[in-house]
């Protein structure tokens, strides 16, 4: 193993909500990656009890919901998640579930490319309001509860969540037993390696910025190309192939955001066409698809 960051803690926010981790501001954890297959992992996790579902406790407003509910910032992952399903999975077998549903909008979006979609959420309030937003059914659950009820799907999608559970192994696993044979799963997560070069680069250009890939534990897991593959082919999961993904767009400062996204949208179409570049520093993020065996 070696040293890839330092994540620093901050919960200044929780001081009244959850005293116990407002606690942890100002400490220091070590990442570390795996020599071999480039994952990275925290040397150490926090030992409060139910460290990270606390840290994701914050109870957000019906108002801040509505507006990022409309927020079309992701649209273009959702799109080109959507297309490819809709290549691999035969028409008449559309049934999907999208774990870490959030606010619902990529269900929402499914659904109205003919996917009977479902969200799993965990979060109470979001997931009732995903509910209510979207008119699907939005399981406040975990995936082996989903197992326990027997339920089975031909797509199952996790976009911009595995980096944020502590043991991934276990919910690929889960993700195994919810789908269908031959069924398949499409999983976003941040490039490890690119976004820490990335982020050195920044803090070269731009003196006084601190580098950060993994502050509070946010990003708990750091997925390079191999090990990603490698945590699906163990998982269970055959035909896995691995791509740059579509970018996230800024849809606030409208004097920047054009210029922001032409970077983004420039960098993505480059890295689509040159070869290797999903290991390079332009694949920011990695999108994956992969079968259930």
């Amino acid at each position: 193993m070696r040293r890839m960051d330092t994540a620093r803690l901050n919960h200044p926010q929780y001081v009244v909500l959850d005293p116990e981790l407002a606690a942890y501001s100002g400490a220091e954890v070590n990442i570390v990656r795996c020599v071999d297959c480039g994952f990275g992992q925290p040397k150490g996790l926090p030992a409060l009890p139910r460290y990270f579902d606390r840290m994701y406790a914050l109870q957000h407003s019906v108002e801040w919901m509505e507006t990022e509910f409309e927020r079309p910032n992701k649209d273009l992952i959702f799109a080109t998640i959507i297309e490819e399903l809709s290549r691999r999975v035969a028409p008449g077998e559309r049934s999907l579930l999208d774990i870490g549903t959030h606010l619902g909008r990529f269900i929402h979006r499914a659904g109205l490319h003919g996917f009977a979609a479902e969200g799993v959420e965990l979060n109470a309030r979001a997931s009732a309001f995903a509910a209510r937003a979207t008119g699907r059914p939005v399981h406040q659950m975990s995936v082996r509860e989903l197992i326990a009820k027997e339920r089975r799907y031909d797509a199952v999608t996790l976009i911009d969540v595995l980096e944020h559970i502590p043991e991934p192994m276990v919910t690929l696993d889960a993700i195994r037993g919810v789908l269908k044979v031959g069924g398949w799963m499409a999983v976003k997560v941040p490039h490890g390696r690119a976004q820490w070069m990335k982020e050195h680069l920044r803090a070269r250009l731009q003196p006084g910025y601190r580098p950060c890939i993994a502050d509070n534990l946010l990003h708990v897991n750091q997925f390079g190309v191999r090990s990603l593959r490698l945590a699906l082919e163990r998982a269970g999961f055959s035909d896995v192939s691995i791509q740059v993904a579509a970018p996230e767009l800024a849809t606030r400062e409208v004097a920047r955001r054009k210029i922001v996204n032409a970077l983004r949208l420039g960098v993505w179409h480059v890295a689509r066409r040159v070869p290797g570049a999903v290991r390079s520093p332009l694949g920011l993020h990695l999108q994956a698809y992969a079968r259930a065996t």
